[in-house]
């Protein structure tokens, strides 16, 4: 049985321990705030806000408070997390099959494996993804949707652009040219999906 000056030294190191990681943090604990309130918020310490959707809201809504210009009544941060959500659903709730055509012709077939709202994703995804696509890259481009999904068919400009979407099948030809960032910031400024 441990006597009860170990076990006070015990509560001590294990208070000292968690005051030290909150030092090191550069955070002061507001007991009051049920540890929402941090003195300078980690500024500089941590750039993930949790979640990636959640983290996305929290980026663009720092950007919009930064900016003194910023017209709140055109901001759509409903719409933004809409969006965000149709990127989650594509990505874990459906199905690709990728088949080549012809030498310079590859097609994928995306369909929902049973999501709730993937469908409606896979619409909304698929056409606005390949529409900037086909403008960034030059590639011909054609998709249709139908009741389980959708397919993209994609005409490319030479046997590397061939062999670079065999590589990256649907979902990677989805994350193409980073432009997610500037979309989503045209959401949430209520100007488009």
């Amino acid at each position: 049985m441990k006597s009860n000056s170990t076990k006070v030294g015990s509560i001590l190191a294990a208070v000292l321990l968690v005051a030290g990681g909150f030092a090191l943090l550069g955070a002061k604990h507001d007991p009051g705030s049920a540890g929402h309130s941090m003195a300078n918020h980690g500024e500089g310490k941590l750039k993930e806000g949790g979640q990636s959707t959640f983290a996305a809201l929290i980026e663009v809504v720092n950007v919009f408070e930064a900016d003194a210009k910023t017209d709140w009544a055109a901001i759509d941060i409903d719409g933004l997390r809409s969006h965000l959500l149709d990127m989650n659903d594509l990505v874990i709730n459906t199905n690709a099959v990728t088949e080549v055509v012809d030498g310079n012709t590859i097609r994928f077939n995306v369909v929902t494996n049973g999501g709730v709202d993937s469908l409606g994703a896979i619409h909304r995804m698929v056409q606005a993804h390949s529409r900037f696509i086909e403008q960034s890259r030059g590639w011909k481009i054609a998709h249709a949707t139908n009741d389980s999904g959708a397919t993209v068919t994609i005409t490319a400009n030479d046997a590397s652009d061939m062999v670079r979407l065999k590589a990256l099948g649907f979902y990677g030809f989805m994350s193409l040219d980073s432009h997610h960032q500037a979309h989503h910031y045209q959401i949430a400024m209520g100007v488009g999906h």
